[in-house]
Formats: structure tokens, sequence, C-alpha cells
């Protein structure tokens, strides 16, 4: 994403969070797609344990992206889930679906 949306004080029907709904519908179409790619290598006769882990790690994100989307349903989205501060705008371009500020992320 090459624009810089500024995420401070946005109500959850804000125009403004579509960007960042859309980008994550979009991740979450992906991830899905690769998903179902590593559990048909998992379903081979000798399962491919990185495919195991690829698939294990798809899941995780799908979560992540679904926590976010609720989270920009509930107007929450850009603040962090642990301290309530603003996660900043390049962190949320860089990963969207992120839940956490850079601080509390480190201390996990």
């Amino acid at each position: 994403m090459t624009t810089t949306l500024d995420t401070r004080d946005l109500p959850a029907g804000d125009p403004r969070w579509d960007a960042f709904r859309t980008l994550l519908e979009e991740q979450r179409s992906d991830c899905v797609r690769e998903r179902e790619a590593a559990l048909e290598e998992c379903a081979q006769s000798v399962p491919d344990p990185v495919a195991q882990r690829r698939s294990a790690s798809l899941s995780d994100t799908i979560t992540a992206i679904d926590e976010a989307l609720a989270r920009i349903a509930a107007g929450s989205y850009g603040s962090c889930v642990h301290c309530g501060a603003t996660i900043p705008d390049e962190r949320l371009e860089l990963r969207p679906h992120a839940g956490a500020c850079v601080s509390c992320t480190d201390r996990r």
C-alpha cells in the first residue's frame, strides 16, 4: 500500500476504513486459497511437514485477519488490543491485521 491513511479517531462506519477492509479481505482470500493448496499437499500418502506448517501458519493469519475485520466493525481498529495505544499508520499499512502496537508485541 503506497498511501498513508490517518487512522486516528475514525468511527467504525468511516469510509476511510474501506481501504484497510478491502486489503484485509483480499489478503484473507489469498490465505484461504494458499491454505487449501497446503492442505491438499498434506493429504498425500506421505504428508509434507513443510506444507503442514504452512497450513497452520496460514490458519493463524486467517484468524488474525478475521479479528482485524471484527475490530473495524466494532470501531476499535487501529488501537492496541493490549494497552489501547494508537497503532501507527505505518504499522497498519505494513501489517493491516496487526492488533498490537510494537511495544506490546515485543513484550510478548
